[in-house]
């Protein structure tokens, strides 16, 4: 019993610490146009007609992880995005398996869904995280975002569940090479050397990420993660 629980404790920081490990835009800038629920009603009333469509239907999974990033403060509606961002990109899936976009945003959206959702729903979900991640990166290497993912969850998972520290590096050097703009996997990557008591390394991960100023449309989560980042940097001595 206490195995069980500490193995559920222990995924559950999983989906913290990886969140969904990135938005859908990684740039993490802010769309300019109508707003999401505007865009949103759009795109549903156009569903049916499209339902058959996987570019819509990866457009819907990602707008819905855009939604329920933005309903900060409201859980359930939150989960409900989530949720059905997973449905669409679950339907992409159907139509057209070979969808590195829709395997990614199925796993984003479900992992999202889960954090907000309890340690019993976690233990199963990262696996079929890691299965969906893994497959988004069969069929698209380069794929930031779903690289990102997958370092965060070898990271955060101990080895007996699978992680793998040296694994991790990996996919987050890699995310950061596909999209160097990419502030969060470049800031969890300066988290990572940090970890390993790299200091040199997260040093220059920071330094890269603060020598691009914050532009006018960057999302508030961008801006959290560049502070952050800001901060981290002032409590590393050295040039």
């Amino acid at each position: 019993m206490y195995r069980r629980v500490t193995v559920h404790v222990v995924v559950a920081f999983v989906l913290v610490a990886m969140g969904h490990a990135v938005s859908a835009d990684p740039t993490g800038d802010v769309q300019v146009g109508p707003s999401l629920q505007s865009q949103l009603n759009q795109m549903l009333a156009q569903k049916v007609e499209h339902a058959s469509d996987p570019d819509f239907l990866v457009r819907l999974a990602d707008l819905y992880l855009d939604l329920g990033d933005s309903l900060v403060g409201d859980q359930s509606k939150r989960r409900a995005a989530y949720e059905e961002g997973a449905k669409a990109a679950r339907e992409a899936i159907e139509v057209q398996e070979r969808n590195a976009e829709a395997h990614y945003l199925y796993a984003a959206n479900l992992g999202s869904s889960a954090q907000l959702t309890g340690l019993m729903a976690s233990a199963l979900t990262v696996q079929e995280l890691k299965r969906h991640v893994d497959r988004a990166l069969a069929l698209h290497p380069n794929h930031a975002a779903a690289l990102h993912m997958k370092g965060m969850i070898l990271e955060e998972l101990p080895w007996v569940l699978g992680g793998d520290a040296e694994g991790a590096l990996t996919h987050l050097r890699r995310a950061v090479a596909a999209n160097p703009s990419y502030v969060h996997a470049r800031l969890d990557l300066a988290k990572a050397y940090m970890k390993r008591k790299d200091s040199a390394a997260a040093r220059k991960e920071l330094d890269a990420i603060l020598s691009r100023p914050l532009s006018a449309t960057a999302s508030a989560s961008n801006r959290r993660y560049w502070e952050e980042a800001q901060r981290l940097r002032n409590t590393l001595t050295g040039s």
